[in-house]
């Protein structure tokens, strides 16, 4: 287990910032703290995964008589409770509620949930890791008002783990293997601040990760529209686990979402 903290300090000894033995000042943890979380949400929709889709819950702050959004309250609620890989939760279940993760997590997906409307101490969401673990347990109780929590799956250990806005006392979410790679990016965001620059040596660690780090976690983004493209195969997140792509086989799914 590599905390954030670890990576902190290794990313200033990476260019000498830090004598060897030493560790940072509150100050220095501070700001790498601030890169950190900067650095690691950068991965995400690029590096790392999809972009997040919308999956609201319920329909509090729809306007029924919007012909637009007034079918919500028909939608199945099995369905609603059971999302996709790589959705943003939107809190706007009208009562306290339980929804699973998905049972065929990727290595890399995310999910996350939101409260625009600060209702969730009110009307908490329940979530189930659905065979998996979420932050080591089997289910999480949302009920923070306006929270907003991001969680990445790690294959290797069956658990959608915590990415968002990280502590020095977190975990850093990645595989051991990627450690340097974290803390190499880390230090090349410091380096300017310190007035350093990144090593050869370092730089050529750099881009052999990057390389690996992609290949182990790449993705395609979702295909609109286009039927001529084989669009199951665009994407290691896409291919039969619980995710559509494209209006028609979305709908050929019954995926009440779909456009």
């Amino acid at each position: 287990m590599t905390l954030v903290s670890d990576i902190i300090v290794q990313a200033f000894r990476e260019n000498n910032i830090l004598p060897l033995g030493k560790t940072p000042t509150d100050a220095q943890n501070t700001e790498a703290l601030i890169l950190y979380n900067a650095n690691l949400n950068s991965f995400y929709g690029t590096d790392v995964g999809e972009h997040l889709q919308d999956w609201p819950l319920g329909d509090f702050g729809l306007d029924p008589e919007n012909p637009l959004t007034s079918y919500y309250p028909l939608f199945d609620y099995r369905c609603v409770q059971g999302p996709r890989i790589n959705s943003r939760l939107i809190a706007t279940n009208p009562q306290a509620m339980s929804v699973d993760f998905p049972s065929r997590a990727q290595d890399g997906a995310r999910m996350a949930i939101i409260d625009p409307y600060g209702r969730l101490a009110s009307a908490p969401v329940t979530l189930n890791g659905n065979g998996r673990t979420i932050e080591g347990a089997p289910t999480q109780l949302i009920n923070t008002d306006s929270q907003r929590t991001v969680w990445m799956y790690r294959a290797d250990r069956g658990d959608w783990m915590k990415i968002s806005q990280l502590t020095l006392a977190d975990e850093n979410p990645f595989p051991l293997e990627f450690d340097q790679l974290i803390w190499c990016r880390l230090a090349l965001r410091l380096n300017p601040r310190f007035g350093r620059a990144m090593d050869d040596q370092t730089r050529e660690v750099l881009s052999v990760l990057s390389r690996d780090f992609k290949a182990r976690y790449i993705n395609s983004q979702p295909l609109e529209r286009d039927q001529d493209i084989a669009w199951p195969f665009m994407s290691r997140q896409g291919y039969d686990t619980e995710r559509a792509f494209t209006s028609t086989p979305a709908f050929n799914r019954g995926d009440p979402f779909s456009g």
